[in-house]
Parts: structure tokens; sequence; C-alpha cells
């Protein structure tokens, strides 16, 4: 094989690998806008603390942390 074939080949193989990631990018981004359906809900919860309005607190029960001073069982 020459060295202009060589050089051909490689040439198309870094091409072909180079579509190969432009497409799984496209599809990432294009699974990520499908995911994408509104505000997140720290965004929520920002917009109600700058409006001061009074927030829906059941949305929010996946950023309380544990309730400290509770206790399961007898005091011994």
């Amino acid at each position: 094989m020459s060295d202009a074939a060589r050089e051909e080949a490689a040439l198309e193989e870094e091409a072909r690998q180079r579509a190969e990631e432009i497409r799984a990018s496209e599809e990432a981004a294009a699974q990520a806008a499908a995911a994408d359906t509104g505000p997140s809900p720290d965004a929520e919860i920002a917009q109600v603390h700058r409006s001061g309005r009074q927030h829906d607190h059941t949305a929010t029960a996946a950023y309380q942390g544990p309730q400290l001073g509770r206790r399961r069982g007898p005091r011994r």
C-alpha cells in the first residue's frame, strides 16, 4: 500500500469516527431536549422566593432533611 493510499484510509477512518461522534452528540442533545419539560424544582422555588407568594411545600418534600430530635422507641 502506498503512502498516499494509507493516508487516505487514515483520513477516511478519522472522518467516519468524527461522523459517529457527531451523530452520538446530536442524539444525546435530542434526548436532553425531549426530557426538558419545564423549569426545574430549584428554579420554581427561587421564583417563589423572589415573588414573595406562598409556596406549596408538598412539592419540596425531597429537599427537606431529617428532622432532628425525634426518636423512635423508648428512651433509655
